[in-house]
């Protein structure tokens, strides 16, 4: 039904290669940390709060406009810092690891089927800021894991002001509208619509909104973590 968005390209590669030789100067100066504690780590999140993650309660399912959002873990304590950190703080490793510790936690026997993965897709200012999306970081490694393309047809067509700060109604207002599908039609397709952070679930269910008018059978919003 779809075609494969995520595999990795020369451009790709040597980006990649580039990061870790750059990653490897700053190594010598000065030693990696882990994201989740602080703590000196050859790794993006050390061997302790990796097990602290494996071992921390996942929060149920939420219901939504469009019917479930499912978390890993809650957004709390180590998990907090290892999003900050991928998100503000430019740790793109950050992101990639925490998402391959979550990828077998969002697997549910209902949830099964899934036909493609789209991730929330930032504003152009933000992500001109950024460098990068967290979401698609994510969405690329949950994609993987389930075998399924990364399909990146939702756009943002209007930069919306950050959500913190706002309660619910603001937050729906501010997003309303913001997004639009321009993929190929998605004709009864089961889709895992991935973000970073669930708080209200406002943004999930304005962008699920644009899928269903498009030819999505279901969405299921899938994210790392979820404001208690």
């Amino acid at each position: 039904m779809f075609l494969c968005e995520w595999c990795p390209s020369r451009t790709v590669i040597v980006e990649v290669v580039l990061q870790r030789l750059w990653q490897a100067a700053l190594d010598a100066v000065a030693p990696r940390r882990c994201a989740g504690c602080d703590a000196v780590s050859s790794t993006a999140i050390c061997a302790g709060c990796l097990d602290s993650l494996a071992d921390s309660p996942q929060p149920p399912a939420r219901a939504n406009d469009h019917g479930a959002c499912v978390a890993a873990f809650v957004f709390d304590g180590a998990v907090r810092s290892i999003m900050h950190r991928g998100k503000y703080r430019g740790n793109r490793d950050a992101l990639i690891a925490i998402a391959t510790v979550a990828a077998p936690r969002l697997t549910t026997t209902e949830w099964d089927a899934v036909h493609a993965v789209v991730p929330v897709p930032l504003g152009t200012r933000r992500l001109r800021q950024r460098g990068y999306n967290q979401a698609d970081l994510i969405a690329g490694v949950i994609a993987r894991a389930q075998g399924v393309p990364l399909v990146r047809g939702l756009e943002r067509t209007r930069d919306t002001a950050p959500q913190a700060e706002r309660d619910e109604a603001q937050r729906r207002r501010n997003v309303e509208g913001a997004f639009e599908w321009r993929g190929q039609q998605l004709d009864g397709a089961k889709v895992w619509l991935v973000d970073d952070v669930l708080t209200t679930g406002a943004t999930v269910a304005a962008a699920a909104h644009s899928l269903f008018a498009n030819g999505a059978e279901s969405v299921r919003a899938v994210v790392i973590a979820a404001v208690p």
